[in-house]
């Protein structure tokens, strides 16, 4: 496997692996704030969900979940890729911006709403299995994932696009 199919394909790996929790309906239009004090109590709002969701933390686990699942089914990539991939990573800074996104999608009333429910005992328990639910989800995906290439190789091969062996 060439080395750009790979990165392209590990960087879709986690572009797809991240589940931050929320559950409530996308709205039709976006929602702004509508002044300053409304857009600073909206994103501390929203900070604190993402720390009350461990979004930060989450984020780390699935990369380094993420990563050693790559390294066992690409033995042949150089430990030293895998270094300066993590090294390249930035998990805070890409959870800092989820904060618009959320800004654009839900109310700060909604956003209270939904740290409403993550401080229920529902929703903790809710917090304590994603990231179990995520491992597992991900395991599926790269299961699926590479029965779907060696599927499609296989047709590719049958259908004299690539040459045996190759």
């Amino acid at each position: 496997m060439q080395i750009k199919t790979f990165v392209f394909a590990a960087s879709l790996s986690l572009l797809t692996t991240f589940n931050i929790p929320a559950f409530a309906q996308t709205p039709d239009s976006p929602t702004v704030p509508t002044n300053k004090i409304e857009d600073i109590e909206k994103t501390n709002n929203i900070n604190k969900l993402l720390d009350i969701t461990g979004s930060r933390n989450l984020s780390r686990k699935i990369i380094t979940q993420l990563i050693d699942s790559l390294k066992v089914e690409y033995p042949q990539v150089p430990a030293k890729f895998w270094d300066a991939f993590m090294a390249e990573l930035k998990p805070d800074a890409m959870v800092d911006e989820y904060i618009p996104i959320y800004s654009k999608y839900f109310t700060n009333e909604e956003i209270k709403g939904i740290i409403a429910f993550y401080e229920t005992p529902l929703g903790k328990k809710t917090l304590s299995v994603i990231p179990q639910i995520s491992k597992e989800s991900t395991a599926i995906g790269i299961k699926y994932g590479r029965q779907a290439a060696e599927r499609a190789l296989e047709k590719l091969k049958s259908e004299g696009y690539i040459r045996p062996g190759k």
